[in-house]
Protein backbone atom coordinates (compact mmCIF):
# COMPACT_ATOMS: atom_id res chain seq x y z
CA UNK A 1 0.00 0.00 0.00
CA UNK A 2 2.67 2.12 0.64
CA UNK A 3 4.53 1.68 -2.77
CA UNK A 4 1.00 2.24 -4.74
CA UNK A 5 0.70 5.12 -2.92
CA UNK A 6 3.87 6.54 -3.85
CA UNK A 7 3.67 5.44 -6.97
CA UNK A 8 -0.02 7.15 -7.77
CA UNK A 9 1.17 10.04 -5.55
CA UNK A 10 3.74 10.64 -8.23
CA UNK A 11 1.59 10.04 -10.89
CA UNK A 12 -0.54 12.49 -10.10
CA UNK A 13 2.35 15.38 -9.14
CA UNK A 14 3.18 14.38 -12.82
CA UNK A 15 -0.14 15.26 -14.03
CA UNK A 16 -0.66 18.10 -12.53
CA UNK A 17 2.81 19.76 -12.66
CA UNK A 18 1.80 19.21 -16.87
CA UNK A 19 -1.36 20.78 -16.75
CA UNK A 20 -0.12 23.71 -15.08
CA UNK A 21 2.77 23.88 -17.42
CA UNK A 22 0.86 23.63 -20.75
CA UNK A 23 -1.76 26.45 -19.64
CA UNK A 24 -0.10 29.22 -21.56
CA UNK A 25 -0.65 27.00 -24.23
CA UNK A 26 -4.13 27.92 -24.22
CA UNK A 27 -3.46 30.81 -26.31
CA UNK A 28 -1.13 29.30 -28.71
CA UNK A 29 -3.71 30.53 -31.36
CA UNK A 30 -3.02 33.78 -30.69
CA UNK A 31 0.66 34.87 -30.71
CA UNK A 32 0.68 38.39 -29.03
CA UNK A 33 -1.85 37.21 -26.29
CA UNK A 34 0.54 33.88 -25.76
CA UNK A 35 3.91 35.82 -25.40
CA UNK A 36 2.41 38.32 -22.64
CA UNK A 37 1.13 35.42 -20.93
CA UNK A 38 4.10 33.30 -20.97
CA UNK A 39 5.93 36.31 -19.72
CA UNK A 40 4.14 36.91 -17.12
CA UNK A 41 2.57 33.11 -15.97
CA UNK A 42 6.53 31.19 -15.99
CA UNK A 43 8.63 33.72 -13.99
CA UNK A 44 5.82 33.44 -11.11
CA UNK A 45 5.22 29.57 -11.86
CA UNK A 46 9.12 29.30 -11.68
CA UNK A 47 9.00 31.10 -8.01
CA UNK A 48 6.26 28.95 -6.67
CA UNK A 49 8.15 25.54 -7.82
CA UNK A 50 10.95 27.23 -6.11
CA UNK A 51 9.59 27.91 -2.75
CA UNK A 52 7.50 24.21 -3.03
CA UNK A 53 10.71 22.34 -3.43
CA UNK A 54 12.09 24.46 -0.44
CA UNK A 55 8.79 23.68 1.64
CA UNK A 56 8.81 19.75 0.99
CA UNK A 57 12.77 19.64 1.88
CA UNK A 58 11.88 20.81 5.00
CA UNK A 59 8.64 18.65 5.80
CA UNK A 60 11.12 15.43 4.83
CA UNK A 61 13.39 16.06 7.35
CA UNK A 62 10.23 16.16 9.82
CA UNK A 63 9.01 12.63 7.98
CA UNK A 64 7.86 10.25 10.63
CA UNK A 65 9.62 6.85 10.64
CA UNK A 66 7.91 5.32 13.30
CA UNK A 67 4.92 5.47 15.66
CA UNK A 68 5.19 4.02 18.94
CA UNK A 69 2.51 3.67 21.59
CA UNK A 70 3.47 2.08 25.15
CA UNK A 71 2.94 2.48 28.85
CA UNK A 72 4.18 6.03 28.54
CA UNK A 73 1.78 7.53 25.46
CA UNK A 74 2.50 7.53 21.88
CA UNK A 75 6.19 8.73 20.46
CA UNK A 76 7.10 9.94 16.41
CA UNK A 77 10.67 8.86 15.38
CA UNK A 78 11.43 11.43 13.12
CA UNK A 79 13.76 11.49 9.92
CA UNK A 80 15.53 14.28 11.52
CA UNK A 81 16.22 12.12 14.51
CA UNK A 82 14.14 13.77 16.97
CA UNK A 83 11.60 12.11 19.10
CA UNK A 84 7.79 13.94 19.81
CA UNK A 85 5.57 12.33 22.41
CA UNK A 86 2.49 12.68 23.71
CA UNK A 87 2.40 11.11 27.54
CA UNK A 88 -0.44 10.29 29.60
CA UNK A 89 1.25 12.10 32.30
CA UNK A 90 0.97 15.35 30.69
CA UNK A 91 -2.53 15.03 29.44
CA UNK A 92 -4.89 17.56 31.66
CA UNK A 93 -8.18 17.88 31.82
CA UNK A 94 -10.12 20.09 29.66
CA UNK A 95 -14.00 19.99 29.03
CA UNK A 96 -14.27 20.34 25.35
CA UNK A 97 -17.58 21.81 23.63
CA UNK A 98 -18.74 17.89 25.07
CA UNK A 99 -17.71 18.20 28.56
CA UNK A 100 -15.31 15.33 27.79
CA UNK A 101 -11.66 15.62 28.38
CA UNK A 102 -11.11 13.31 25.20
CA UNK A 103 -12.87 13.73 22.24
CA UNK A 104 -13.25 13.78 18.52
CA UNK A 105 -12.81 16.45 15.53
CA UNK A 106 -13.94 15.79 11.83
CA UNK A 107 -11.17 16.58 9.54
CA UNK A 108 -11.35 15.83 5.78
CA UNK A 109 -14.14 13.42 6.21
CA UNK A 110 -12.58 11.53 9.07
CA UNK A 111 -12.44 11.95 12.92
CA UNK A 112 -8.97 12.93 14.75
CA UNK A 113 -8.56 12.02 18.16
CA UNK A 114 -8.24 15.28 20.56
CA UNK A 115 -6.56 15.80 23.81
CA UNK A 116 -5.69 18.40 26.04
CA UNK A 117 -1.50 18.57 26.64
CA UNK A 118 0.73 21.43 27.80
CA UNK A 119 -2.18 24.11 27.83
CA UNK A 120 -3.51 23.34 24.57
CA UNK A 121 -5.54 21.00 22.26
CA UNK A 122 -3.81 18.55 20.39
CA UNK A 123 -4.47 16.29 17.46
CA UNK A 124 -3.23 12.57 18.54
CA UNK A 125 -1.61 11.69 14.63
CA UNK A 126 -1.73 8.24 13.93
CA UNK A 127 -1.31 7.91 10.61
CA UNK A 128 1.79 10.44 9.79
CA UNK A 129 0.60 12.92 8.08
CA UNK A 130 3.39 15.21 8.76
CA UNK A 131 5.09 12.67 6.51
CA UNK A 132 3.14 14.06 4.13
CA UNK A 133 1.00 10.80 3.27
CA UNK A 134 4.14 9.15 2.02
CA UNK A 135 3.47 5.86 3.77
CA UNK A 136 0.60 3.71 4.76
CA UNK A 137 0.44 2.66 8.22
CA UNK A 138 -0.62 -0.99 8.61
CA UNK A 139 -1.80 -1.11 12.74
CA UNK A 140 -3.67 2.18 12.47
CA UNK A 141 -6.19 0.57 14.60
CA UNK A 142 -4.36 -1.37 16.91
CA UNK A 143 -2.58 1.84 17.41
CA UNK A 144 -5.55 3.97 18.08
CA UNK A 145 -7.07 0.74 20.30
CA UNK A 146 -4.02 0.64 22.32
CA UNK A 147 -3.40 4.50 23.05
CA UNK A 148 -7.59 4.96 24.45
CA UNK A 149 -6.24 1.86 26.71
CA UNK A 150 -3.65 3.29 28.13
CA UNK A 151 -5.71 7.06 28.53
CA UNK A 152 -8.37 4.80 30.41
CA UNK A 153 -5.78 2.81 32.27
CA UNK A 154 -3.57 5.12 33.41
CA UNK A 155 -5.15 8.16 33.79
CA UNK A 156 -8.73 7.24 35.09
CA UNK A 157 -9.06 10.85 35.82
CA UNK A 158 -9.92 11.62 32.14
CA UNK A 159 -13.63 11.91 30.85
CA UNK A 160 -13.89 9.72 27.52
CA UNK A 161 -16.40 11.07 24.82
CA UNK A 162 -18.00 7.41 23.80
CA UNK A 163 -18.33 8.70 20.72
CA UNK A 164 -14.61 8.45 20.14
CA UNK A 165 -15.91 4.32 21.11
CA UNK A 166 -18.46 4.58 18.17
CA UNK A 167 -16.19 6.44 15.05
CA UNK A 168 -13.27 3.64 15.62
CA UNK A 169 -14.72 0.64 16.44
CA UNK A 170 -13.66 -0.12 19.99
CA UNK A 171 -15.33 -2.05 22.35
CA UNK A 172 -14.88 0.00 25.23
CA UNK A 173 -15.16 -3.17 27.39
CA UNK A 174 -11.41 -4.89 26.39
CA UNK A 175 -10.14 -2.53 23.63
CA UNK A 176 -10.99 -4.77 20.92
CA UNK A 177 -11.71 -3.75 17.02
CA UNK A 178 -15.71 -4.30 16.46
CA UNK A 179 -15.48 -5.92 13.07
CA UNK A 180 -18.94 -6.63 12.44
CA UNK A 181 -19.89 -3.37 13.75
CA UNK A 182 -17.51 -1.65 10.99
CA UNK A 183 -18.31 -3.64 8.36
CA UNK A 184 -22.37 -3.16 8.77
CA UNK A 185 -21.44 0.45 8.65
CA UNK A 186 -19.52 -0.06 5.50
CA UNK A 187 -21.71 -1.65 3.84
CA UNK A 188 -24.88 0.66 4.85
CA UNK A 189 -22.54 3.31 3.65
CA UNK A 190 -21.83 1.63 0.02
CA UNK A 191 -25.76 0.23 -0.12
CA UNK A 192 -26.56 4.36 0.34
CA UNK A 193 -23.77 5.62 -2.29
CA UNK A 194 -25.03 3.29 -5.15
CA UNK A 195 -28.79 4.04 -4.10
CA UNK A 196 -28.18 7.13 -4.44
CA UNK A 197 -25.98 6.67 -7.45
CA UNK A 198 -29.05 4.62 -9.01
CA UNK A 199 -31.74 8.03 -8.43
CA UNK A 200 -29.35 10.42 -9.92
CA UNK A 201 -28.78 8.35 -12.97
CA UNK A 202 -32.40 7.68 -13.69
CA UNK A 203 -33.02 11.19 -13.08
CA UNK A 204 -30.51 12.37 -15.72
CA UNK A 205 -31.57 9.42 -18.02
CA UNK A 206 -35.42 10.98 -17.36
CA UNK A 207 -33.98 14.73 -18.03
CA UNK A 208 -32.18 13.79 -21.15
CA UNK A 209 -35.06 12.22 -22.64
CA UNK A 210 -37.49 15.17 -21.87
CA UNK A 211 -35.11 17.39 -23.08
CA UNK A 212 -34.28 15.56 -26.80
Amino acid sequence: MTWLTRIFGTLLWSAAFLIILGLPLVFSNKPVLFVVAALLYYPAFAFGLYHFFLYQKKIRKRVVRKIIVDNQGIHYERKDGTVDEILYSNLKSYSFSDQYDVSVSPVNKAYVLQIYENNKVKEVDFIGRDAGYTSCIGNLKALRRRYLQGIVHFRPDLRVNPLVYQVYYINPADFTFDDKKYWTSLAQTSAIMILCCVVLGIFMLGLVKWLF
